[in-house]
């Protein structure tokens, strides 16, 4: 029998446990995509550097698909655990994981022929928009890959084994660090040799978390059509809600970039560079908001609600510390950070305001990450959806244009962090509701949404 780790021991030491194993991992990648930027910012072109913005802007988007899939398996896979029904576990990884490979193929398909549209609409031009569009069409077709590997890690996750998990993706960050500066430089292959080695990273974490799930635990069943067949409904009932939760974001970052396209070349590469240092900056942040689900689909599965409670009081304890620490050394370094990106003008101006005024900002986000995934696995995966839609539209588009109208640029990044502050304070507050009803539900013996 599988064992429900969460269900007993301290719920901080879980927390910490299960995001300092995420982030390594996911920082591994993270740091990869800073370095590309870094390499190809050596090469001296404002136009390579802004064609990763653009580009980055679009694979968001594709990339949030296979996040909010892996929403799936959190909320399934993680209760099955709780309940102690492995059997049923084991299904579930199987029809979830073909579904993301169905699906993100389609996706895969529909960006990779509408990419010079696309990167049209948001502003590209000349030599960036040929770079981009090169880079797209290599990196896209791994979508499937991708996808599967998130629900193999999201699997391993799942049983509470953060550990393999984070080797699978540490194996993809060394094989993207080897392989990019040999591409770029050796063979000269500039942004495509750094797409080629993405696609290489996304194929290693594919194969290391496989070999873990399949060969370890036995958590891959023989196919089967009539255990799929009925399961779609199902998974695309809590897929698609939670895909167009992680959506949103990205929806959000093209109307930002867009924005900042108006103002210039040098922006959009202060912008490119931005949307990379964040994820490295807040590595530990977007783990803990994956790695909650399994914590809390555990206890919720088991009934234990006092230990659900915990999870958010940890987690927001947690958020707070963390942002503090890493806005400070942001503000405190940002010299070096234009030092070591060759930044100059407006893109070290904008890099500078993002610094030292808006990291601290990023405690609201980590706390709306957080709500969603609370939201998700309680299952009220709409309202995680309104209220990522809400945060994407009402608190950005107005907060945004208002920026960009009385401060140009920089003002673009003031109203997206006033909008952030609103809807995490929203979220904080739609998540204490949640629990409280879904707490009352069970002890009155209704099962709730999903049960």
């Amino acid at each position: 029998m599988t064992q429900a780790k969460f269900l007993q021991g301290s719920i901080l030491n879980h927390v910490m446990t299960m995001s300092a194993t995420n982030a390594l991992g996911i920082s591994a990648l993270f740091m990869v995509d800073l370095a590309d930027i870094y390499f190809i910012s050596l090469l001296g072109s404002s136009s390579l550097t802004a064609a990763i913005g653009y580009a980055s802007a679009i694979l968001f988007f594709t990339t949030a698909v296979c996040i909010g899939l892996v929403t799936v398996n959190s909320a399934r896979v993680s209760k099955s655990i709780g309940q102690h029904n492995r059997g049923q576990a084991r299904r579930q990884v199987s029809c979830i994981s073909l579904y993301a490979v169905i699906f993100t193929s389609f996706i895969a398909l529909l960006f990779w022929l509408s990419a010079p549209e696309l990167l049209t609409a948001l502003g590209a031009q000349g030599e960036e928009h040929r770079e981009a569009a090169l880079y797209l069409r290599i990196i896209l077709p791994s979508l499937p890959i991708l996808a599967l590997a998130m629900q193999m890690g999201a699997t391993l996750r799942s049983l509470g084994d953060a550990k393999h998990a984070m080797y699978a993706t540490l194996g993809g960050g060394i094989i993207n660090a080897l392989l990019d500066p040999v591409l770029i430089f050796v063979f000269k292959l500039d942004l495509q040799g750094a797409a080629i080695a993405s696609v290489a990273a996304r194929c290693t974490v594919l194969a290391v978390g496989f070999y873990f799930v399949f060969f370890k635990y036995s958590m891959l069943t023989r196919f089967s059509f009539s255990d799929f067949f009925p399961d779609i409904k199902i998974i695309s009932n809590i897929a698609f809600p939670a895909m167009l939760t992680q959506i949103a974001t990205p929806l959000g970052n093209l109307y930002v970039t867009y924005e900042v396209a108006k103002f210039g070349t040098e922006y959009i590469a202060g912008w490119a560079i931005i949307g990379r240092l964040i994820p490295v900056a807040f590595a530990m942040m977007f783990a803990l908001s994956g790695a909650v689900g399994p914590i809390i689909g555990q206890n919720y599965g088991a009934l234990q609600f006092s230990r659900v409670r915990e999870v958010l009081n940890q987690s927001i304890k947690f958020i707070i510390s963390y942002t503090l620490v890493i806005s400070l050394i942001l503000s405190m370094g940002q010299d070096i950070v234009v030092n070591i990106f060759n930044a100059e003008n407006q893109t070290a101006e904008i890099i500078r305001i993002f610094c030292q005024y808006i990291a601290v900002t990023f405690i609201f986000n980590g706390i709306t990450f957080v709500a969603m995934a609370f939201l998700n696995n309680l299952g009220y995966a709409k309202y995680s959806t309104i209220l990522n839609i809400g945060k994407v539209t009402f608190g950005t588009i107005p907060f945004v244009t208002i920026g960009a109208l009385y401060y140009d640029a920089p003002g673009i990044l003031y109203g997206q962090a006033a909008g952030s502050i609103v809807f995490g304070i929203i979220g904080l507050l739609l998540t204490r509701k949640v629990m409280n009803i879904v707490e009352k539900q069970h002890m009155n013996s209704d099962p709730g949404p999903l049960s």
